[in-house]
């Protein structure tokens, strides 16, 4: 091989943004951080990494001094997190001490959640600000914004139709931690509370299009009711059946590459990249196909299995969460 057609070849690479934003969504910011290195045209991008989870120079998200001392300890967690690579259990306990430091907590046995919900959320709603805390995808970071509007919807699911209401969310200060680890380019489109009612993020989404009817109002809608039928549902389980609907009415994208990108069995505390990991080998059993093969089915084929996996999952979880 000549040097000539050598340097072809490495031209040849382009960036794959799909394949870098799959590290981002199994929280690999290490590894993201050295895929950019390679991409000259990323340079940018690349600096705006190493400022952050390298140098420690943490963005000031709001003008309010005290709120600003809340926000940076949930940045603190990020980096040790998803860059120094801290047990995420090390991790949440150090960020516990830290909050009971800013809000002067001297019984050590209290819990991070009982910490968020007695302290932090009242301080940022003294501010008219909503709190959303918790964890998602298996790690804590919070949901904060401004304003809410409500609409209702009738939302097509394998099981039926029934009746969503969506709270519109703007005017965000924070959108948990893979919308902080992306820089915004990758985030929860939204989520269902306590009462099945999906809550979106205004700014992620066109109400026509088929992100936001499937990926976000049918993707959240599922969650809503297999948690009506089954509170004690495994995260896992929730984001398999909720993929599963999506691959089933997605005619203008081919999600089930975007899961390939996501899977990964050994991060057991994220039920995103579990349910993803356990699609693919779903789909390649039905199929008898290795992974590589996946790219070349058709939007048809993938929703033709994706139907069989949800029935055999409904079957499943009658068994697996009914009482006896």
């Amino acid at each position: 091989m000549s040097l000539c057609s050598k340097q072809v070849i490495l031209l040849s690479q382009a960036f794959d943004s799909e394949l870098f934003y799959g590290y981002l969504l199994r929280g690999e910011v290490k590894d993201a951080i050295r895929y950019l290195a390679d991409f000259p045209e990323k340079a940018e991008l690349h600096q705006k990494y190493i400022s952050l989870f390298e140098k420690e120079e943490y963005p000031v998200l709001t003008e309010d001094d005290f709120l600003n001392e809340i926000l940076l300890i949930y940045q603190r967690y990020y980096r040790d997190v998803f860059y120094l690579h801290l047990d995420p259990e090390q991790a949440a306990e150090t960020m516990k001490r830290r909050f009971t430091r800013v809000f002067e907590i001297s019984d050590s046995d209290t819990a991070l959640g009982e910490i968020e919900e007695n302290k932090i959320l009242k301080a940022f709603q003294q501010r008219n600000f909503h709190f959303l805390g918790g964890k998602t995808g298996g790690y804590w970071g919070p949901y904060i914004w401004k304003t809410t509007e409500a609409k209702t919807y009738e939302v097509a699911l394998p099981g039926g139709v029934q009746p969503y209401t969506v709270c519109f969310l703007d005017g965000f200060l924070s959108k948990s931690w893979l919308d902080y680890i992306s820089f915004g380019a990758v985030s929860t489109g939204g989520w269902t509370n306590g009462d099945g009612i999906i809550c979106c993020i205004k700014s992620s989404y066109d109400p026509e299009s088929e992100s936001f009817q499937v990926s976000l109002l049918k993707h959240e809608a599922q969650h809503a009711r297999d948690l009506a039928a089954y509170h004690a549902m495994s995260q896992e389980d929730l984001e398999y059946r909720a993929k599963l609907v999506e691959l089933i009415y997605s005619q203008e994208r081919n999600l089930l590459r975007q899961f390939a990108y996501e899977a990964d069995s050994s991060k057991e505390t994220n039920g995103h990249s579990l349910a993803a990991e356990r699609i693919l080998n779903g789909v390649s059993e039905k199929l008898g196909i290795t992974a590589d093969k996946i790219d070349a089915l058709s939007i048809t084929q993938i929703q033709r299995v994706s139907k069989e996996l949800f029935r055999e999952s409904t079957a499943e979880v009658k068994v697996k969460y009914t009482e006896a």
